[in-house]
């Protein structure tokens, strides 16, 4: 792709906007910005792109500023209903997404990994046994840091391993990672998709350009992907005994094996992985076989697995106070990712869930709901939704703040107990990010940790 001179309007003043409209700047393209938000962060962000020379709207998007683009990048949060993507689809033209415009200029080989859970821990989990390996490796995308601020440092033999989300998979058009790992597809994102079919089209967008050179890594439990159709070559794994027609990772006699090519090579035993619940089994799996086939040697596969501490806000032991645990789960923001953290916990959970609603279905929650959670504290915009789909499940009740949550809960609990926040929703009603929210909760946990001494 020739940027120099090339007219392009970024899309959205976040942090891959940003780095997006940085790089084209390197690139000597002549770059706009338009965001229709106008809050103190954004108006700092475009403080600093002024300051190259990058002319900025905020607060609306106009046609007038629109005019002459010769391309669009858009950034995760901008969908199709957006004035400028509806306005440069009627004109013909080219749209793209951030990660689309780094694919261009990238010279490593990617390993692109999606799902609707587990994309961080697997993305990491990856990103950590090339880096046990001694190879150079950047860990970039949906987990926080934007592609297109590293493409350019990534030399050919070094790797790129990439957390990409269905949003960022709308707007691609070469795209096309070397391993695509589908983690799986849960409901998820029905706010911005008509459907779940067309969330689903989106995410397997991923294996759309790949090669029969390339890899499609996908989940062989979940029955959508055991008739996948894929140009590249198909591997599978699974929690279960995988049958002999089918190459990939899989768990027989508790043991972590690999089947390709007629050879078997184990990775390590169940027991010994650091991450429990049957979910990060599957993180381990999927992990394990995309770092062998990139040539990671077995027994540095096996060191990661095992000693890998896990990420912050996915299902994190902040704290236990007079013997109940509080756990920090803030980055569950959809329905299935706070059913697994209800079924890897013991009997005995409060459960402080809420927040903006993704038009998600949460009676899918009632079965599990009874089985280990005493009760619910609900926050956030969602309470009353949640409430009515889950009226009969648990008590229920709800709570101004979060911090008011957790001295409720700490109230009710007694030793043995579990205080989980695992939302189910997304945090932008009341927090800037799934962050801050697991700050929130951490900071309350400590203050009642004090508090509780000094008493």
């Amino acid at each position: 792709m020739e940027l120099k001179d090339k007219r392009v309007t970024v899309v959205g003043l976040g942090i891959s906007g940003e780095a997006a409209a940085k790089f084209l700047h390197e690139h000597n393209a002549k770059v706009r910005v338009t965001d229709k938000s106008d809050n103190p962060q954004v108006q700092q962000d475009a403080r600093a792109l002024k300051d190259m020379g990058i002319e900025c709207e905020l607060g609306e998007h106009r046609e007038a500023f629109l005019e002459g683009s010769e391309l669009i990048v858009v950034s995760p949060g901008v969908d199709n209903s957006a004035l400028p993507v509806k306005w440069a689809d009627e004109r013909g033209i080219p749209v793209i997404s951030e990660i689309e415009l780094g694919y261009r200029f990238c010279r490593a080989p990617i390993i692109a990994v999606s799902g609707t859970n587990g994309k961080s821990t697997v993305t990491s989990l990856i990103g950590q046994m090339f880096t046990a390996g001694g190879r150079d490796v950047y860990i970039c995308g949906n987990i926080g840091v934007p592609f297109t601020s590293v493409v350019s440092m990534a030399a050919p033999e070094a790797v790129v391993v990439l957390e990409i989300s269905s949003f960022q998979l709308e707007r691609i058009d070469t795209f096309s990672p070397h391993i695509a790992v589908m983690l799986n597809i849960t409901q998820d994102h029905l706010d911005r998709y008509a459907n779940f079919d067309e969330y689903a089209n989106a995410k397997l967008r991923l294996f759309s350009n790949q090669k029969a050179a390339d890899y499609a890594i996908v989940n062989y439990d979940q029955a959508k992907f055991k008739d996948l159709s894929a140009k590249s070559k198909l591997l599978y794994f699974s929690k279960r005994s995988l049958p002999k027609k089918f190459e990939g990772v899989f768990v027989e006699n508790e043991e972590l094996l690999v089947r390709r090519d007629g050879r078997y090579i184990w990775l390590a035993a169940k027991e010994e992985l650091s991450l429990s619940g049957e979910h990060n089994l599957e993180n381990a799996l999927a992990s394990g076989l995309a770092a062998l086939i990139s040539g990671v040697e077995p027994n540095i596969i096996k060191e990661t697995l095992c000693h890998f501490k896990g990420l912050s806000h996915r299902f994190e032991l902040v704290d236990t106070i007079n013997g109940i645990k509080f756990v920090d789960d803030s980055k569950a923001t959809n329905v299935d990712s706070v059913k697994k953290a209800v079924q890897s916990s013991s009997k005995g959970i409060i459960l402080i869930a809420g927040g903006r609603d993704k038009s998600s279905d949460y009676r899918i929650l009632a079965g599990p709901l009874k089985e280990k959670v005493k009760s619910m504290l609900l926050i956030g915009e969602a309470r009353e939704k949640i409430k009515k789909a889950l009226s009969g499940a648990v008590p229920i009740s709800f709570a101004e703040s979060l911090e008011e949550a957790v001295k409720t809960a700490f109230g009710s609990a007694r030793n043995g107990d579990t205080v989980l926040l695992s939302p189910m929703c997304s945090s932008f009603d009341m927090f800037r990010d799934y962050k801050e929210r697991g700050e929130v909760f951490r900071n309350a946990v400590n203050s009642l940790k004090r508090s509780n001494k000094d008493a």
